[in-house]
């Protein structure tokens, strides 16, 4: 055996390649080498299997059959847990395979503390991000890391003398209002000027007449970007901070500026100052170079797309007013709708648009017109601002798309009764929907209306469960991977209809039965689990498997932007390390696996 070439052929193979040079020559010796021709049979035994080349087909007691190639491992769940399968090793190319024995192999999971966690975590098949010592940075703020625990609260009953009070001693700008421990108002120094002082009303006056009633409020562990987004579309300095639905303190506009400055979520307060089409229109190159601060500081994909998803709602909004401001009043109670990867907030940078209205009225005469003058305003002005136009024109600017309830009610209600599997298919991204401007009691009558009918629809789950396990993972019979083309002449695999898109698609058919509210596919995940709808494994399988492509993704679009390329989301497996391509794998694994399980449950002949 060739002592320098085992070395090297380690150095390219995580674990091994954390390891020092000197330790790989010292493992070399342990390791004992063995050739197969294809058609031989190896029966498991507890050492650590590594292969070196070839192709190795793993029949398992269950009759699955995985495929090992070169890099891949087997024999760590013996070394872990003293338990394995009976399983059968069949070669089926002719290859070279690295044996390490068992003695081995505890000595390193006890001596590096990365060589152990990697092992654990491919066992467990998690799929969480393998981390070198070298840590990541995250620094996304959270509300948690700004506002002090510290609740300043007077009963609604107490009059505006004793609350002055309160708030001159305890030296604050504001105070709570609580009716038997529950938020039910605010009221700040401001209201005190203008709405006792400035009224003559006098300081018997109780808190309840001139209070701000159901305050907007914001969860202890939500971004800090999300309170940015929060104070400044609703125009408020005084954000209340709750945990578990109970106030803890109070998140205040100086809080914010004294954090940090020159934050880069600062952009969405920006967007929301600017009542001019000029200004958003010059919005662009701020969020791209937003994206590359977010990439340089290796900020997670689930947090990049829920900066980015508050960035287009922003742009989405002060669009609105600048459309309402040009155009007068609105004839009609109204709600802006998103759809796809922004209602479930998973937005990266080459998201287009999906949106469409939904009006108190029927889209007739002035009431049309108006609305698709609006629509006209925002899909372009959102265009202008980067947010591209949707090539499937599902957009509000369609008239198509502009609905009373009553005509959004009877599409669904088509799409739920007689569902055709080609019309089902192209209308499964309405299924996934989040208001984010305008009535939002319109758009809960619509959501409870859609909930009620999928929930028990067993027609409708049918063909929606077969529609989200007809595209498969891109993994091959022998698990190579299948790489596609666009029209750019770049090839790889496409991270997002044939990974991404595909766990969405399968977890929202649970969701959708279960008649879950949330469209965020983490949030559908943790509710799928916590209704028992989905095992505790399921879901961890399923989590990690789109933080893996996700994150994959994310760096993919991140390095576009910095060559200044054409977003893509396909990737060319052989810029990745060996770790990353058995993560790929496993995550499109899980991916197949679980669409056979939604076959099983939804997919029987009705």
């Amino acid at each position: 055996m060739q002592v320098q070439e085992v070395v090297s052929f380690l150095q390219q193979t995580p674990p091994f390649d954390d390891l020092a040079a000197h330790v790989l020559q010292h493992l070399s010796q342990d390791l004992t080498v063995l050739y197969l021709a294809s058609g031989e049979e190896l029966q498991p035994e507890p050492q650590l299997l590594l292969v070196r080349s070839g192709l190795f087909a793993l029949h398992t007691e269950q009759h699955r059959i995985t495929h090992l190639q070169s890099g891949d491992f087997y024999g760590y769940q013996l070394l872990l847990t003293g338990l394995a399968d009976p399983d059968t090793i069949r070669c089926e190319e002719d290859g070279l395979v690295y044996f390490l024995p068992a003695e081995s192999f505890d000595k390193l999971r006890h001596q590096y503390k990365n060589f152990d966690l990697f092992f654990q975590r491919l066992f467990s098949r998690r799929l969480h991000l393998y981390q070198s010592s070298q840590q990541q940075s995250t620094s996304t703020l959270k509300v948690a890391d700004l506002v002090t625990r510290r609740k300043v609260s007077i009963d609604c009953s107490n009059t505006v003398q004793q609350a002055a009070t309160l708030m001159t001693e305890q030296r604050v700008s504001c105070v709570l209002i609580e009716k038997d421990e529950k938020l039910v108002g605010i009221l700040t120094d401001r209201d005190l000027r203008s709405r006792v002082l400035a009224k003559n009303l006098p300081a018997s006056t109780t808190v309840s007449e001139v209070m701000t009633k159901t305050p907007q409020s914001i969860e202890i562990d939500r971004f800090a970007f999300e309170a940015i987004q929060q104070m400044s579309q609703h125009n408020v300095h005084h954000l209340p901070v709750e945990e578990q639905g109970k106030a803890v303190g109070v998140l205040t506009t100086t809080d914010l500026i004294r954090s940090q400055q020159e934050h880069p979520v600062y952009l969405i307060s920006h967007i929301h100052r600017q009542h001019k089409a000029e200004g958003l229109n010059a919005i662009t190159p701020h969020i791209n170079q937003l994206a590359m601060q977010l990439a340089d500081q290796q900020i997670p994909s689930y947090e990049v797309s829920s900066v980015l998803t508050s960035i287009m709602d922003a742009l989405a909004q002060s669009w609105l007013h600048i459309a309402e401001k040009e155009l007068g009043p609105a004839p009609c109670v109204y709600s802006w709708l998103v759809f796809g990867s922004q209602a479930r907030r998973d937005m990266l940078p080459s998201a287009d648009q999906d949106n469409a209205l939904l009006l108190e009225k029927e889209p007739t005469g002035a009431v049309a017109d108006y609305f698709s003058a609006l629509a006209d305003i925002v899909c372009n002005g959102l265009a202008s601002s980067g947010q591209a136009l949707c090539e499937g024109h599902i957009m509000a600017s369609t008239p198509e798309l502009r609905l009373s309830l009553k005509g959004w009610s009877g599409r669904f209600a088509k799409w739920l009764n007689t569902p055709d599997p080609q019309a089902l298919l192209n209308s499964s991204i309405f299924f996934d929907m989040r208001l984010i401007h305008g009535s939002k009691g319109l758009f809960n009558v619509l959501q409870e209306d859609v909930l009620a009918r999928c929930k028990n629809n067993e027609l409708f789950l049918f063909h929606l469960a077969k529609n989200a396990t007809e595209r498969q993972p891109p993994l091959g019979f022998f698990k190579h991977f299948l790489l596609e083309q666009d029209g750019r002449q770049r090839k790889g695999l496409d991270l997002k209809k044939r990974g991404i898109s595909l766990i969405s698609d399968l977890v929202r058919v649970y969701a959708l039965s279960a008649g879950i509210h949330a469209v965020n596919t983490r949030e559908r995940l943790a509710m799928l689990q916590q209704q028992g709808v989905l095992t505790q494994r399921q879901q961890q399988n399923l989590q990690g498997a789109f933080d893996v492509l996700a994150h994959l993704r994310w760096q993919l679009q991140a390095q576009d932007i910095q060559r200044g390329r054409h977003l893509s989301n396909l990737l060319d497996p052989a810029q990745l390390n060996l770790l990353q391509r058995h993560q790929l794998k496993d995550a499109f694994a899980v991916i197949s696996d679980e669409q056979q399980i939604l076959r099983q449950r939804f997919c029987r002949e009705l």
